[in-house]
């Protein structure tokens, strides 16, 4: 009763083979002890197929010719009849019976299974697509697919509105007229074997107008041949704001550097004037014309040298979160510290308050510092660059650049510009203090043997509002 219950279209398990082959064993051992005390006369054969039908649904093909094989080798010897004559032929006979009725009985469980399976299959692959189709539709990223004809096979809501759809669908119209770069990715058969990757591309909307994207592209090959699905990110206005940014970051370091390119003229000229006047009490140099049109350029290059840069625009600094920023800080550098086989250490304290600063400015001084030590730092057995942000007091926030390499020399100059024995141009320092110095804050140096270090000094926004009350 107990193997019976048993629900024939689920998968077999070991146990329940087991449970149901030793009820199957019990029944067949009582209809042969039957059979035996009711002799030759009355047979039972017809009962033996039950336990060996229930027997097949249960077990492989393999076994159910063992089984059957079983069954009538144990009804010949234990059964009422006689080996005779006719003993070959009812074997036989039971044999083709029992084993043909049992193929029968478990090919049809075997079938009902497959069949159920392929139901749950189809139902879950159904839902799968459905609730697929819904995630899409519903996404707020813009997703498509492009078929093997580089025409447009699906859009969901954010990509008719991305490109330009308010009312109808871009569906069947060719994706080479919206995004190019997805055509030619699609027509490329070096790359198709990428599958998967990350490409910035222009487009243009359905009126025309230009637009800016990420897109996220997988690449695959369907039944009709390769096929393209995307992830569209409409960038324009993040692409227009970093521009605009990087522009006024570049006037900026600009300024500074005709600052102090125009300071150091004007030094040299101021020499060159004295040297022209000494020379000018000399006799016989007074009258001389190439004298005297020298006089007139030292002049005019002090007066070029003298005009100050003046800095028209007004520009409201927000507040920066610090931590934020050094954990996108932490993002960029950290690969050429690997590179360069220096280590990292962080302290970052908890709870910082913003600082009055601008994000991509700020951003350029902290990789200028790290990368100054990271050169540092290169080749140096247990090298080590320790970054820490904490709150000196309620007003301003202390950024420390700690390295333990060989040390700055000539450290009473390094923040001039046009150093001698800088790595580049003798301007990042300066560059870096200026900028420090235009958000109202201080970029110093301290070292000492096995320790060098950049301070960052910056006035928090609370106190800058607090000093504008």
């Amino acid at each position: 009763m107990a193997a019976m219950s048993v629900d024939l279209t689920d998968p077999v398990s070991p146990r329940t083979r087991l449970i149901v082959l030793s009820f199957c064993a019990v029944a067949v051992a009582g209809l042969t002890i039957c059979e035996r005390l009711l002799g030759p006369k009355i047979s039972l054969a017809s009962l033996f197929f039950l336990p060996l039908l229930v027997a097949a649904a249960f077990v492989p093909r393999w076994m159910i010719f063992l089984l059957a094989i079983a069954l009538v080798l144990e009804r010949e010897i234990f059964g009422p009849f006689a080996f005779d004559q006719s003993a070959p032929v009812r074997i036989s006979l039971s044999l083709v019976a029992f084993t043909g009725a049992a193929l029968f009985a478990g090919e049809l469980v075997r079938n009902g299974r497959i069949m159920r399976r392929m139901r749950e299959e189809a139902m879950a692959r159904s839902d799968a697509e459905g609730e697929a189709r819904a995630l899409v539709e519903s996404s707020p990223a813009a997703v498509l697919t492009v078929d093997s004809e580089g025409k447009i096979a699906r859009a969901n809501e954010a990509a008719r509105r991305l490109l330009g759809f308010a009312h109808g669908s871009p569906e069947g119209e060719s994706i080479e007229t919206y995004i190019p770069l997805l055509a030619k990715l699609l027509r490329s058969k070096p790359t198709i074997r990428v599958m998967r990757t990350v490409v910035e591309a222009s487009g243009h909307l359905r009126n025309g107008e230009t637009f800016y994207a990420h897109i996220w592209v997988s690449l695959y090959v369907g039944r009709s041949g390769p096929r393209l699905a995307a992830i569209i990110s409409d960038v324009t206005e993040q692409l227009r704001d970093r521009e605009e940014s990087g522009l006024r970051q570049l006037l900026s370091s600009s300024r500074i550097i005709a600052g102090a390119v125009s300071h150091e003229i004007r030094n040299l000229a101021a020499a060159a004037s004295v040297l022209y006047q000494n020379l000018n009490n000399c006799a016989g140099v007074r009258d001389n014309a190439d004298f005297g049109a020298l006089g007139s350029v030292i002049e005019s290059v002090l007066k070029l040298s003298s005009q100050d840069l003046e800095d028209d625009s007004e520009e409201v600094l927000e507040g920066v979160d610090v931590a934020e920023l050094l954990q996108e800080l932490r993002t960029i550098i950290s690969p050429t510290f690997d590179e360069a086989g220096a280590g990292l250490a962080w302290g970052i304290g908890a709870s910082l308050p913003h600082v009055r600063a601008d994000h991509s400015g700020l951003l350029q001084v902290f990789i200028n510092l790290a990368q100054n030590s990271c050169r540092a730092l290169k080749g140096r057995p247990e090298g080590q660059l320790r970054i820490s942000a904490d709150r000196l007091t309620g007003e301003s926030v202390i950024i420390r650049f700690t390295d333990n390499g060989p040390g700055i020399s000539g450290a009473d100059r390094m923040f001039q510009p046009l150093q001698s024995g800088a790595s580049s141009t003798g301007f990042g320092l300066f560059i870096s203090r200026a900028i420090i110095r235009t958000f109202g804050g201080e970029l110093q140096h301290t070292q000492q043997p096995g320790e060098c270090c950049f301070v960052v000094e910056l006035p928090t926004v609370m106190s800058q509002e607090s000093a504008s009350a």
